[in-house]
C-alpha cells in the first residue's frame, strides 16, 4: 500500500511541477577522504535542528538526507522523526559511507521513520577502502549489510557511481548485492565537485561502458535488484561520450538544501537564496556537466514503464 501511495504522490508532484526530490544536506563534515570530493576539508558547518518548515515549503515526494556524512550528526534520529511525524506521506532516504553505522544506529534511524538506507559503494574489497580513505570499511560493511534485516531495516540500497576504473567491478557488485539481499542504484561520475577529471570514462573505454550498461540491464531483469530506471541507464553512454547533457531540470525536478537552510538548484551550484523565500523555478539551468541520478531519475519521462518500475522496483 505504501508503494502505491508513493506512486500516487509521484504523479501528483510531477503534474504540479514541483520538485520530486529534495537533497537535504544535514552536515558538510565528513570523515572520509575521497579524491573526487572536498567535504573532508570542511572546517565549519552551521546547521538547523529541524527541517520541517524547509521541506514543507517545497513539498516534495522524497527527501534524501546527505552530507558530508550524515551519521556525524548525533541528533539524526530526531531530524528524521520530526519529518515523519509532520507529513502525511514523505519518502525519507539517507546516504552514508557506512563506516559509523552499526545495527543499533540503523535500528534507531528506522524506528524514527527512515524509509531507505543507501550505502555508497563503488568497488568490492580493499579498493573500496582505498577510495574512501577508510581502512577496513569494506570488511565492516560486508559483515553489517547482511544483518540489517535482523533489526528491521529491509530497504537497503548500494549507491554506485559509474566511473572509468570501476566498470569491471559493477556486474560483481550487483551479484554481491543480490547475495546480501539488497539493491543497487547507479549514478554517473562528474568532475563538478572538485575538477578531478581522472574518473571520467575515457573514449577508448566507451565500448566497455556500453557492454557494462547492457549487463546492468540484463542483471536488472534477472535479479530485480537494480533500482535505476532503464531510461536513466540508457542515457549514461551518451553523457560520457559527449561529456555533457543538456536540458537539466535542477531546481525544478529536484533541489538542494544546505545544512543551514539555504537553497541551491543542485549540489554543485551556488546558493540562490534562503528556503523561506522558495519560489518554483521556471527556467532550465545552463549547466550541462552531470548526469547524476538525482537529475536523471527525477526528470525521467512519466511513461507506463517508469510507473511500473516504481511499483515493482
Amino acid at each position: 500500500m505504501r508503494k502505491f501511495r508513493a506512486v500516487l504522490k509521484y504523479i501528483k508532484v510531477r503534474l504540479q511541477r514541483r520538485p520530486v526530490l529534495v537533497n537535504l544536506e544535514v552536515t558538510k563534515f565528513c570523515n572520509a577522504g575521497c579524491d573526487f570530493c572536498d567535504y573532508w576539508q570542511t572546517k565549519k558547518s552551521p546547521k538547523l535542528d529541524d527541517y520541517v518548515e524547509v521541506v514543507q515549503k517545497i513539498n516534495p515526494m522524497m527527501v534524501s538526507l546527505t552530507g558530508g556524512e550524515p551519521l556525524l550528526r548525533k541528533d539524526l534520529p530526531n531530524v528524521i522523526r520530526n519529518l515523519r511525524d509532520h507529513f502525511g506521506f514523505l519518502y525519507i532516504g539517507m546516504v552514508t559511507h557506512g563506516q559509523l553505522l552499526t545495527l543499533e544506529k540503523a535500528k534507531a534511524l528506522w524506528d524514527a521513520g527512515l524509509d531507505q538506507l543507501s550505502i555508497s559503494m563503488n568497488y568490492l574489497g580493499p579498493r573500496h577502502d582505498e577510495e574512501r580513505g577508510l581502512p577496513g570499511l569494506f570488511d565492516h560493511l560486508s559483515k553489517l549489510i547482511p544483518r540489517l534485516r535482523e533489526v528491521g531495516v529491509d530497504n537497503v540500497v548500494l549507491n554506485t557511481v559509474i566511473k572509468d576504473d570501476n566498470l569491471d567491478h559493477i556486474p560483481s557488485l550487483i551479484r554481491q548485492a543480490h547475495a546480501w539481499g539488497v539493491r543497487v542504484s547507479f549514478s554517473s561520475y562528474t568532475s563538478l565537485k572538485n575538477g578531478n577529471e581522472t574518473h571520467m570514462v575515457r573514449a577508448e573505454r566507451m565500448e566497455k561502458l556500453r557492454a557494462t550498461i547492457e549487463e546492468i540491464r540484463a542483471l536488472k531483469r534477472r535479479y530485480r535488484n537494480v533500482v535505476s530506471s532503464h531510461y536513466y541507464l540508457s542515457v549514461v553512454p551518451k553523457y560520457f561520450e559527449q561529456g555533457y547533457m543538456e536540458g537539466c531540470k535542477a531546481g525544478k525536478s529536484f533541489i538542494q538544501v544546505t545544512p543551514d537552510g539555504y537553497l541551491k538548484v543542485c549540489p554543485e551550484m551556488p546558493v540562490i537564496g534562503h528556503s523561506s523565500g522558495y519560489r518554483r523555478q521556471k527556467e532550465d539551468v545552463a549547466c550541462t556537466k552531470c548526469w547524476y541520478s538525482c537529475r536523471g531519475e527525477s526528470q525521467a519521462p512519466m511513461t507506463a514503464q517508469r510507473l511500473w518500475e516504481l511499483v515493482t522496483g
